[in-house]
């Protein structure tokens, strides 16, 4: 997955709150299915915003204390991050421009 990174508990704080870029999280896990559905979206909207979107992925399994912190309750989840705070969340197979207005209305 191009342009992408894989955050852990290791790297979060790092890539996700201490960004000075909006972060999109995926929150997914390698046995959801919808979570595959959306990886072309979300691949999609990583090559498009460029520089201006940092997008990376949290795998649930290896993570749980992320999912929880988040308050992840369903997968796929895509979360938007602002200055460090989750500002706005979308959960389950959305379309495209679903996701681009979330990221729109918080540019």
């Amino acid at each position: 997955m191009a342009n992408m990174t894989a955050v852990t508990d290791s790297n979060y704080t790092q890539d996700v709150i201490e960004s000075s870029t909006p972060v999109l999280v995926k929150f997914w896990a390698p046995w959801c299915g919808p979570c595959k559905m959306l990886d072309p979206v979300v691949e999609s909207i990583a090559a498009e915003r460029g520089d201006a979107l940092k997008v990376v992925t949290i795998n649930v399994d290896d993570a749980p204390d992320l999912a929880a912190k988040n308050g992840v309750r369903g997968l796929p989840t895509i979360a938007l991050f602002k200055h460090g705070e989750k500002v706005e969340a979308l959960t389950g197979v959305q379309p495209k421009e679903s996701f681009d207005e979330m990221i729109t209305r918080h540019a």
